[in-house]
């Protein structure tokens, strides 16, 4: 009886269960965030034909597809999206930890995501003198469209532009948006303006209508709010693909841009650009938030750079009367 009772239980009950292997885990999220896995196998260094083999491998121990598959796309499953939650905040647990165990985490850094135009027009212009008030203090900026879960990620701090209405959970307003028109001094010399329609003389420079927002910037509907009508556009038009192009071309003299806030405000305070009609500003129905991750927002530099943000706010030019 004594050996019966001391007797160590089966080896495969002792063993850990683990339901599936976890050496795909790093590709499969790779693919899942980047929606391709030609470029996960780019981030990674691998081969396009080794990551198809992790996922199929993973979709095989899963049970369930974690992607659907088109001809020219790569779209999540369900369970693709489910298993990439999980995946996503383990990863960031591993990789903060091992930072710890290096010591990386020393490094002051703060992780901030925004949308490319405003970090190349209105954010990076500033950065410049935050790292001389605060050397320390490292950013990382994620400057892409894509929405990010702030918690699951590990970022610290978004801004993103947003329809006017209620703010999104947690969220702040930094800006309303108005849009208006604004060229190159040197392009607008000694002409004088008298109606809205004049603007049709120079080079038009518009959005192509996939861009989001653009149901609202375009010279269409700017004509239409400034009372013009129907104009046609006697000099063309350029169409970019993003408002920081057609701003920076606007800049070089290339033609009439529609601007919005905050970008506005900078580039006539500086002397890049002229509002031609400074009374007529078209409101948006958009608007600047900005949104901190409740764990980042615990980080002393955090905090200190979240200030110098609001401060810049703050101090940023203003359009007259």
């Amino acid at each position: 009886m004594y050996g019966a009772s001391m007797a160590k239980p089966p080896t495969s009950d002792r063993r850990r269960r683990r339901p599936i292997g976890l050496a795909a885990l790093r590709g499969f999220e790779s693919a899942a965030r980047l929606l391709s896995f030609t470029a996960a196998a780019a981030e990674l260094n691998l081969t396009q034909s080794s990551i198809s083999r992790q996922i199929a491998g993973l979709e095989q121990q899963v049970g369930k597809p974690l992607f659907v598959r088109k001809t020219r796309a790569l779209l999540l499953s369900p369970a693709g999206t489910q298993l990439l939650h999980a995946v996503r905040q383990a990863l960031n647990g591993i990789d903060m930890t091992v930072d710890e165990i290096r010591g990386a985490a020393g490094v002051r850094r703060v992780t901030l995501s925004t949308y490319a135009s405003f970090a190349s027009l209105w954010l990076v212009p500033r950065l410049a003198l935050f790292q001389r008030l605060h050397p320390d203090i490292e950013i990382r900026l994620d400057a892409s469209d894509r929405i990010v879960d702030l918690q699951d990620e590990d970022v610290d701090i978004a801004i993103r532009w947003v329809p006017t209405g209620k703010l999104p959970p947690g969220a702040t307003l930094l800006i309303d948006d108005v849009v208006a028109p604004a060229l190159s001094p040197q392009l607008l010399g000694g002409v004088k303006l008298h109606a809205p329609a004049d603007l049709a003389n120079w080079p038009l420079l518009d959005l192509d209508s996939s861009v989001p927002g653009t149901q609202r910037l375009n010279w269409t509907t700017w004509f239409d709010y400034a009372g013009a009508g129907t104009v046609e556009p006697a000099a063309g038009r350029l169409v970019f693909s993003f408002l920081d192009q057609a701003v920076q071309a606007a800049v070089r003299g290339q033609g009439v841009a529609l601007v919005r806030s905050p970008f506005l405000q900078d580039c006539v305070a500086n002397g890049d650009l002229v509002m031609p009609f400074p009374r007529i500003r078209m409101p948006m129905s958009y608007r600047h938030v900005l949104a901190v991750n409740p764990a980042g927002a615990r980080k002393p530099h955090v905090d200190t750079f979240l200030a110098w943000l609001a401060e810049q706010f703050e101090q940023a030019p203003r359009l007259g009367d």
